[in-house]
């Protein structure tokens, strides 16, 4: 359980909603996957240094941002896990690694963006490649849905990956 103060609103909420059952383990590991992790949840080290009685600070804000790309992520590995069946596992592998590729690119060309935002940009390219895919099955698109999640989060040139 990740117990989270969230300094906005001066009130502490626990947060069970994840795999696995060592929370700072599951933090370290979803950072790999979304660097933003580690701006929205903020680790607070216990005086004893037990990592078992880690807590977290956060906002709302970041909270709720944090929450939706777990969820996000919990999508991705289904469709995942469908492409490697229709296809393989190394093969949907790729996929993400072409999606790392690009949200490199994002941080070098797009510097103004905020981390969660190349974070979002790294889902929305997942799922573009796994829509491209799909639709061979007769699978619909994910990216309306992924858009109409985070249209109150991130600006409508990021919502959409389009960029002057």
């Amino acid at each position: 359980m990740l117990d989270i103060y969230l300094t906005d609103e001066k009130t502490k909420v626990q947060f069970k909603d994840y795999p696995g059952d060592h929370p700072v383990k599951f933090v370290l590991n979803f950072k790999k996957i979304f660097p933003s992790v580690m701006e929205l949840l903020l680790p607070v080290l216990p005086e004893n240094e037990n990592l078992e009685e880690m807590t977290w600070e956060s906002n709302r804000r970041d909270f709720e941002i944090f929450k939706k790309l777990l969820t996000g992520w919990g999508v991705i590995e289904l469709r995942l896990h469908a492409i490697s069946q229709f296809k393989d596992k190394n093969y949907a592998d790729q996929l993400v690694k072409k999606a790392q590729v690009k949200r490199k690119e994002y941080t070098k060309t797009q510097k103004q963006l905020a981390t969660f935002e190349l974070d979002y940009l790294f889902m929305h390219e997942i799922h573009a490649l796994i829509d491209a895919e799909l639709v061979e099955l007769g699978e619909k698109f994910y990216l309306p849905t992924l858009r109409d999640i985070w249209k109150d989060t991130v600006s409508a040139n990021v919502l959409t990956a389009r960029f002057k």
